[in-house]
């Protein structure tokens, strides 16, 4: 049996059957999953339980407004931010994390991990 990483990761996914097969890929990857349907939701969520990484996609409704608010948010302006597309679209925001998998999803939040030192 794995010992969860407890590394806790928001998923922000309108669409209620991505969101359920994203909490459960992540879920037997060891992760705490905590989801959201928008961006509000995202941010009073992640105020109340400081996820490592926010997960969502390019084409959620409120994704502008997602990178806003958590830009403008003393506390998760340094929280990562990314999302998972085959496809790795062009983005212009630096701050966004474009990952090809789920591998690569944990190998990010393992390097963030073990450079500030500390498992969230």
């Amino acid at each position: 049996m794995s010992t969860p990483t407890g590394r806790t990761i928001l998923v922000v996914e309108d669409v209620d059957e991505i969101s359920s097969q994203m909490n459960r890929l992540l879920t037997k990857r060891g992760h705490r999953v905590l989801q959201a349907s928008n961006a509000e939701e995202a941010i009073r969520i992640a105020e109340a339980n400081h996820p490592t990484i926010i997960l969502t996609d390019l084409d959620l409704p409120t994704f502008d407004t997602l990178m806003k608010l958590v830009e403008e948010h003393k506390d998760l302006r340094n929280l990562l931010v990314a999302i998972i597309d085959i496809d790795t679209p062009k983005v212009s925001d630096g701050r966004l994390k474009v990952l090809a998998d789920f591998d690569s999803l944990d190998d990010l939040i393992d390097s963030t991990q073990s450079q500030s030192g500390h498992q969230a």
